[in-house]
């Protein structure tokens, strides 16, 4: 088990600064693992609301324990009177990142990372806690396509009380569901599924479900403007699929799906009916997988998509200009050395 000590570990390099906290690569010195440490911004540090939300996130991270939820391994007050706790290092990018590299997902892959998505929801909602900030950005990746949900820093804890004030609205304009717009105090997990169908639009769309230009825009859209079918934008997606998510966006809680696992088992539904022919990459083999077919096809599309963002990413980038210069340096060596050099 990892130490859950800061001094036990070099501060590297910065992966991430958000609203209340930078995340810092942590290497354990004892044994030269990597992991993630999120510390609370110094100029906010002595917020009472902030602090307490902060240790409200290491409380209900430590108790979801799930393969499909960020890990964690301890917090606590550094010397410096920092909060701060460590969590695991996901190294494959954000699912966010992934739609701008690529503009959209395939619908198989969709299905796959829907598919996890809903198991974490489901841990999260077993254990009364709503994530309340389900989005693109929220999804990381890792290596070898296990998605992980992160950043549990509105969530709400049906097990304590609430440190939002009721009728304040909390959330990403872009995700948020209707009850969550206007400050109900009775949200559940359905507010979290409205969040996924927003999040599974995008995915096959590449847009967002609404497009105002602005909350105001946005909240009006998501409270009275019925979405558009995703199959108007991806013809190629499956009829049952663009039918969960049109469930999943109804404005009312009580008609979006009865919980995750609902959802989750309408994603193997899929791979059963569309049973896809599986490439086995480690001997050449191929096979029929029955119910996981899709998602397993899903994994490979989304496996080798991360691998290609990553080498991506570690491309030096030359710019035009840069390229210029090179050629103006390299023809002035040239010119230089015709004037210069010995004579035939």
């Amino acid at each position: 088990m990892p130490s859950s000590q800061i001094a036990d570990y070099e501060l590297g390099a910065i992966l991430g600064v958000g609203t209340v906290g930078t995340i810092y690569e942590g290497i354990e010195s004892s044994t030269g693992q990597r992991f993630a440490i999120k510390k609370l911004h110094p100029g906010i540090s002595s917020d009472k609301l902030i602090r307490a939300r902060f240790q409200r996130e290491m409380t209900i991270l430590q108790r979801l324990q799930h393969p499909n939820i960020i890990g964690y391994y301890g917090g606590g007050e550094a010397d410096d009177g920092l909060l701060y706790y460590i969590m695991e290092l996901v190294e494959g990018g954000t699912v966010k990142e992934l739609l701008e590299a690529n503009g959209h997902l395939s619908w198989q892959v969709v299905v796959d990372v829907a598919r996890q998505i809903c198991s974490a929801l489901q841990c999260a909602h077993n254990h009364g806690v709503i994530h309340r900030d389900l989005k693109p950005g929220n999804l990381f990746l890792t290596k070898s396509a296990d998605v992980k949900l992160g950043d549990f820093g509105i969530a709400r804890d049906l097990t304590s009380s609430d440190l939002t004030a009721t009728g304040l609205t909390v959330g990403t304009h872009a995700y948020m569901s209707p009850e969550q717009i206007t400050g109900d105090a009775m949200i559940s997990g359905k507010t979290d599924l409205y969040a996924l169908g927003c999040c599974l639009f995008e995915m096959l769309s590449g847009r967002k479900t609404f497009l105002g230009e602005n909350f105001a825009q946005l909240f009006e859209q998501h409270l009275r403007q019925k979405p558009q079918h995703v199959r108007e934008l991806v013809p190629e997606c499956p009829q049952e699929l663009d039918a969960i998510i049109d469930q999943l966006l109804e404005k009312d809680p009580e008609d979006r799906p009865f919980n995750a696992r609902k959802v989750q088992g309408a994603m193997l539904q899929l791979g059963e009916k569309y049973d896809l022919h599986v490439e086995r990459s480690s001997d050449g083999q191929s096979s029929d997988v029955g119910a996981d077919a899709v998602t397993e096809r899903g994994r490979l599309l989304l496996q080798q998509q991360i691998a290609d963002r990553l080498r991506g990413r570690e491309q030096p980038q030359i710019g035009w200009g840069r390229l210029v210069a090179l050629a103006l340096l390299i023809g002035g060596v040239i010119l230089l050395a015709t004037i210069f050099g010995p004579k035939g």
